[in-house]
């Protein structure tokens, strides 16, 4: 049962992922919104420890970095956006 919930928890993180990319491609988000970014940043922390559970470091590696790319356009498109309001 364990193997099981971990498993979907796995499967969670991918499914947020391809998501984004998903909203993205169909036009349905644009590639600077907060929703997309927040999928990709979500997906990838969750993507990142279930690849440490599996001992899977080339997943860590891509995975940690595909959420500090997140984290970093989050970032800054926030500060954009506070900056053309202000």
């Amino acid at each position: 049962m364990e193997n099981i919930a971990l498993h979907v928890i796995g499967n969670l993180g991918v499914i947020l992922i391809l998501g984004a990319y998903w909203s993205v491609s169909t036009g349905r988000v644009q590639s600077i919104s907060p929703k997309y970014h927040v999928l990709n940043l979500v997906g990838a922390v969750i993507m990142v420890g279930y690849s440490i559970i599996l001992v899977a470091w080339a997943s860590v590696v891509l995975n940690g970095v595909w959420s500090i790319i997140a984290a970093t356009s989050l970032t800054r498109n926030a500060r954009k956006a506070k900056a053309a309001t202000s």
